[in-house]
């Protein structure tokens, strides 16, 4: 009778962390794309949109980009009495089709 089977996955273990680093760092890449494809499309009246784009990092692979004005939202969807803007919706659009190509590179190690 076999009392039971210990397997040693510090090697797997290894290369998991290896891999969830080099996955938030391409999640991270990818935020700051997405910021700077929406200050190039950004309206510019007076840059204030623009300068307040910004990307942080909110915990391992949990990144944002957004906004630091209030009219930000305003300007991406329009209102009753203006035309949408949209700066963050294309910006995305644009990164996301590259997204699969980046995490790619994890897999061919």
């Amino acid at each position: 009778m076999i009392d039971g089977i210990e397997l040693d996955t510090r090697i797997l273990d290894q290369i998991t962390k290896e891999m969830e680093q080099e996955a938030d760092e391409i999640v991270g890449e990818i935020a700051f794309d997405v910021e700077t494809d929406a200050k190039r499309l950004a309206p510019v009246h007076f840059r204030l949109l623009l300068n307040s784009i910004h990307t942080l990092q909110l915990k391992k692979m949990a990144w944002r980009v957004q906004d630091g004005v209030e009219y930000g939202i305003f300007q991406e969807l329009g209102t009753s009495r203006m035309k949408a803007q949209p700066f963050f919706t294309p910006a995305i659009e644009r990164i996301k089709r590259t997204v699969d190509a980046r995490f790619k590179r994890l897999f061919e190690k």
